[in-house]
This record gives C-alpha cells, structure tokens and sequence, in this order.
C-alpha cells in the first residue's frame, strides 16, 4: 500500500502552533474588512467627482487662499440653523457650501443603504425636497422603489438622458426587472410608456 506523504503547506500547518494560526486568519479577516472600506471609500469619491461636488467644494477655499484670508465656513447662529447656499444645475441642486454638501452625501447614502420602503421612501423625499434628484444610477434605481409615480417618472427621465453618456450601468438584471414591473403595474400611462421603453434600451 503506497504511503501518502502530505505536502510541505500541510506539514507547516501541523508544526503552526494554535496561537499563530489564529492571529493569522485574524489578520486576513482584517485585510478583507479594509478592502471592502476602500472599495467603499473609492465608490463615495467616485462618486463625489462624477456629481461635481468635488470642485464646489474646492472652488471656494482656492479663491480665498489666493487673496490671503483664512478658510471660514458658516455657523450657525442661535436657534436657526445654516441656511443651504445651492446652485442649480441639470442634476439638481448641487450646494456650495461643505455642510449641505455634506448633508447631501449624506441623505444620498441613506438612499442607497435603506433596508426597508419607510426608510427608503423618507431618505428620497428629503432628498428631492432639499437637493433634488441626483445623477447616480444607484440611487435613481432605488426610486423605482418609491410609491410616490411621479418621482419613479423623473428617476426613469434621469436615467434616459444619463444611459447615452453612461459606460457601465450597476445591476442592469435587477433594474430592467423593476422596469418591466412598472411598465406592467404603474397607473399612469406615460410612466408605464417611459418604463417599457427603458427597459428595451438596456
């Protein structure tokens, strides 16, 4: 009967006292938590330069380093809260000071991280009410989800002009599901139109 000799890896795992292997898998686990905070952190500023913001918020501070002041941000002042200075553009409202933007990034996270409708239909309704619709695919397929079809008709409008100029679009299965939902089940002719031929575009 032929010996089975086990390989080198086998044998230093055999001589690999407890203790090390634990601090080992330890230390893969943590290398695995970090890559998906940056993967996460990559997608955040990704995102961040794909809406614009990033040069919103860097316009201001380069204008005053130049002439010589220190970078001052509002604050607020009694009882009242800061007012939202927001400029207009084709993909909403985009705000110029960092603490709307902040409060921006922060309302279009809680969009795409909401795990049930009340959640989700809040996070979207502040969002629009305050900044409007933003240009990012993940959180105009997350409308889809609201009951309000107005907004479902803006979202699948947003994603129409968006689709020409879009390279990669994330989830295309799930959306052109949703889709088909819609254009099956909504009650306003137009968006059930809109849906059925978004859903042939992709």
């Amino acid at each position: 009967m032929a010996y089975d000799r086990p390989n080198w890896k086998e044998i230093d795992r055999m001589r690999e006292k407890p203790g090390r292997r634990k601090k080992r898998e330890r230390q893969n686990n943590e290398i695995r938590e970090n890559s998906s905070r940056y993967n996460k952190y990559k997608k955040d500023l990704d995102r961040l330069f794909d809406q614009g913001l990033a040069g919103e918020l860097l316009k201001k501070p380069v204008k005053e380093r130049d002439k010589g002041k220190e970078l001052s941000f509002p604050k607020a002042t009694g009882k009242g809260k800061v007012k939202a200075a927001v400029v207009t553009r084709k993909e909403g409202r985009i705000p110029k000071n960092s603490q709307a933007s902040t409060s921006r990034l922060k309302l279009i996270r809680g969009v795409i991280d909401a795990e049930d409708s009340v959640s989700l239909v809040k996070s979207v309704n502040e969002l629009n009410e305050k900044f409007g619709l933003p240009n990012d695919w993940e959180v105009l397929i997350r409308v889809l989800e609201h009951l309000d079809e107005k907004l479902v008709l803006q979202s699948i409008s947003k994603m129409k002009d968006l689709l020409p100029k879009t390279a990669k679009i994330p989830r295309r299965f799930t959306l052109r599901e949703r889709l088909r939902s819609i254009g099956q089940t909504a009650s306003d002719g137009e968006l059930r139109q809109l849906a059925t031929d978004m859903e042939e575009m992709l």
